[in-house]
């Protein structure tokens, strides 16, 4: 008799104890909700890779991927005739749009008066600079290729 209590009662414990081991749907949404809004999704995890940044550790890949903008930029520019009747010294942030699918996109944006009046086709010359860039990888977040968003500065010094 003491046995069949006992396995009588075990029985009991373990049917009820079981819920208690199962995630239902609401916790299970309260987690997916909790995960979600931790997640930045302003930050990918690894930056769009030029070639030559392919052997980098992951530490520079960011910074190898501004210099290689950076140094395209900067050539580019300088073996075009700029002649400007002032002096410029100025700062213009140009937003690039490198989509998932491994395309570099010039967004548009606001040149100011002063340094549009002086270099008329810069938005051109820019344009020019970007299609002009090598293939890049797209970004990733989580594996997974993403588009990402970069406004990179454009110092203008013409004496």
């Amino acid at each position: 008799m003491k046995n069949s209590i006992w396995y009588i009662s075990l029985l009991v414990f373990t049917f009820s104890s079981c819920n208690y081991f199962v995630l239902k749907k609401d916790k299970k949404e309260e987690l997916v909700k909790e995960k979600l809004d931790k997640f930045n999704w302003d930050e990918v995890e690894q930056p769009p890779l030029f070639v030559p940044c392919e052997n980098s550790i992951e530490e520079e890949l960011e910074l190898c991927f501004q210099n290689t903008i950076t140094k395209h930029f900067h050539q580019f520019l300088s073996d075009q005739p700029i002649k400007v009747k002032n002096r410029i010294n100025d700062t213009v942030w140009i937003p690039v749009l490198i989509t998932k699918n491994s395309q570099i996109l010039l967004k548009d944006f606001e040149i100011p008066d002063r340094i549009e009046s002086e270099i008329p086709n810069l938005k051109d010359l820019l344009e020019t600079a970007i299609n002009s860039l090598p293939k890049v990888a797209p970004a990733h977040k989580r594996g997974t290729p993403v588009t990402a968003l970069y406004k990179l500065p454009l110092v203008i010094r013409i004496d």
